[in-house]
């Protein structure tokens, strides 16, 4: 039997849609979805830790919890073949380099990706970058996180103090609120307004589509690919959505929580384990294709001459991020 054969047979069991598998590969390029992972510092303007976020760099139960379930998680994405770009802020590297040093090799070892996430309330990106080297990682040439609302100077600021970045990821508005760009698609962002694409420009960046952990989304993206542009989209987690079972030895209680929990770290994974299974489905029929954003990086330069250009504005949400999770059906941290 045929592998589209194999595939609509699988879909009419789980329950997927066929609608996609009038889209192959041969007639239209795959979307290229990439797993983005997230840590944020946990010291900003004054507050140690800050609320809401692990205290990587001063408590080590604490990180090794979080290191032990993220090598699982990129263990078992890795198994299907898919792509993480872990993003770190520094105070992430610095818990890696007191306390988890094999950290970062581990994930390369598996075929992810580490980069620089970074809001600049800190520490600047290129330091971020060299954290994560000193802490035994290999950073690529992303930068995520950056401001909407600053955007246009940071590209001319990053062009002279930040030339090891080539690549942008995840351009949102403070808060995440409604209104942010969700384009599904990648360009080279204009000095003047970075939703515009200038060919000479000295940055690529990645559109992430809706940004939500969802199979109706993606197949959305699946179904609205243009073939004169490099479709992508990503899948988006933090590692504190991975929390420790409740009494769990040396981890405060905002990190621990029922093993019947969603947000128990095996719970977690193995959401995400059933959500890559029906992923690996549109996979296997050509329609989806798993990829780290250097690797996506690598594709747009190869086909930038024979892509078009000519959108006219950028697609935003109406919706804060959170709320479009909820209303997306993906099971919240605790």
């Amino acid at each position: 039997m045929s592998v589209i054969g194999r595939c609509i047979i699988v879909l009419l069991l789980v329950g997927l849609p066929l609608l996609s598998l009038g889209q192959t590969a041969e007639t239209e390029r795959p979307l290229y979805l990439t797993i983005v992972v997230h840590n944020e510092e946990d010291t900003s303007r004054g507050a140690v830790p800050k609320e809401q976020i692990p205290d990587y760099d001063g408590d080590p139960a604490l990180m090794h919890h979080f290191a032990a379930v993220m090598r699982a998680f990129a263990q078992m994405a890795a198994d299907h073949g898919a792509c993480i770009n872990f993003g770190s802020d520094w105070t992430f590297s610095r818990g890696v380099a007191r306390y988890e040093p094999g950290f970062y090799t581990d994930l390369e070892a598996m075929g992810h990706e580490i980069d620089a996430h970074a809001h600049e309330s800190s520490v600047l990106y290129k330091e971020v970058r060299e954290a994560i080297a000193l802490a035994g990682g290999h950073p690529t040439a992303v930068a995520s996180g950056m401001d909407e609302t600053a955007i246009q100077a940071e590209l001319a600021y990053f062009e002279h103090r930040a030339p090891e970045f080539e690549i942008l990821w995840g351009i949102a508005l403070p808060g995440h609120v409604a209104g942010e760009c969700i384009a599904s698609w990648v360009w080279r962002p204009s000095f003047e307004d970075w939703t515009i694409h200038d060919p000479d420009g000295s940055y690529i960046y990645i559109g992430h589509g809706d940004l939500l952990n969802s199979l109706d989304a993606i197949e959305a993206a699946i179904n609205a690919r243009n073939p004169d542009q490099i479709n992508t989209y990503a899948v988006f987690v933090s590692p504190r959505e991975f929390k420790a079972a409740l009494s769990a030895p040396g981890i405060a209680d905002p990190w621990t929580v029922s093993t019947e929990s969603d947000s128990f770290w095996r719970k977690r994974i193995a959401w995400w384990d059933d959500f890559l299974d029906q992923v690996d489905i549109w996979v296997e029929a050509g329609l989806v294709e798993y990829a780290s954003l250097t690797h996506i990086a690598g594709i747009f330069v190869e086909a930038e001459a024979d892509l078009v250009f000519d959108w006219e504005d950028v697609p935003r949400s109406d919706l804060p991020m959170r709320a479009r999770s909820i209303e997306s059906g993906y099971p919240l941290a605790d």
